[in-house]
């Protein structure tokens, strides 16, 4: 029963953020700036295949994370004033089942975005190769593409369940927003930091407690750049390890199973009128 009632729940929010031109906006968006873009490739002298791949998964990186901080927070969070349908619907619903299904229907919005976008972006690296000397676009493994795609998707699904995790702590778009946006910045700037300062590790004496600090913070702010394979979309062998490659998934969704976890228990807690 609980199944099909998160199942239902999910239905309806994909038929919403259809019904909103929540992709269909962002489609339209994404692939003007990939023509745009393409414009721009005959001022690249050499290494056109690194610069066009690199420029097409910018534009899916960009429109999941317009998906994410606008249309999936509206979607998420709650307003004093704001009787929505999902509102009326949850009644029925654990709170449990209402979380699991507002971020499965989101996940499959989200997913659709990118696999549109990926194809998009894989047509358009066959294409420049057929139209270029191989001299400038040697290789195109499309299972790399295919690995880097998956990377993408999972690590913005980490940031849409933190984003569910939040919505059940605080009450209103905007704040909820803040959190989405701090949360994310301290995700990308954090491996920076940590480099910089294990770097000054090695030649100066540095406090351990700052040290046990960084390791305390990834296990709250994952390395998301784990999950970036990009640059393997153009060589034929992998400079990672595929069980390096498993463990970052796994830890990766692990993770996210954990956030929502915890948003269920946060949505147990509050009240929801």
């Amino acid at each position: 029963m609980q199944f099909n009632n998160i199942t239902s729940l999910a239905r309806i929010i994909i038929l919403d953020g259809i019904r909103r031109h929540a992709l269909l906006g962002l489609l339209l968006l994404s692939l003007f700036s990939e023509i745009m873009g393409l414009f721009f490739m005959d001022f690249i002298s050499h290494d056109v295949g690194r610069a066009s791949s690199d420029f097409l998964f910018s534009i899916m990186w960009l429109a999941g994370l317009l998906f994410l901080f606008f249309h999936a927070v509206q979607v998420i969070s709650w307003d004093e004033e704001r009787g929505v349908i999902y509102s009326i619907l949850s009644r029925p619903l654990s709170r449990a089942s209402y979380v699991i299904g507002v971020f499965s229907g989101l996940s499959v919005l989200l997913i659709l975005l990118h696999a549109v976008l990926g194809i998009v972006a894989l047509s358009t690296l066959i294409w420049i190769q057929s139209m270029l000397d191989p001299t400038y676009f040697q290789t195109l493994s499309l299972p790399h593409f295919l690995l880097s795609w998956c990377g993408l998707v999972i690590a913005q699904l980490v940031v849409l369940s933190v984003v569910m995790l939040f919505s059940g702590l605080v009450r209103g778009g905007f704040p909820v927003l803040l959190l989405s946006v701090a949360y994310y910045a301290i995700c990308t700037a954090l491996p920076t930091v940590r480099e910089s300062f294990y770097q000054n590790a090695a030649t100066t004496d540095t406090n351990g407690v700052a040290a046990l600090l960084l390791q305390i913070l990834t296990a709250f702010f994952p390395d998301l750049t784990d999950l970036d394979y990009k640059n393997s979309v153009l060589i034929e062998t992998l400079t990672t390890s595929y069980s390096n490659i498993a463990a970052h998934f796994l830890i990766t969704s692990f993770y996210c199973v954990i956030m929502i976890a915890c948003a269920c228990f946060a949505y147990n807690r509050r009240d929801l009128q």
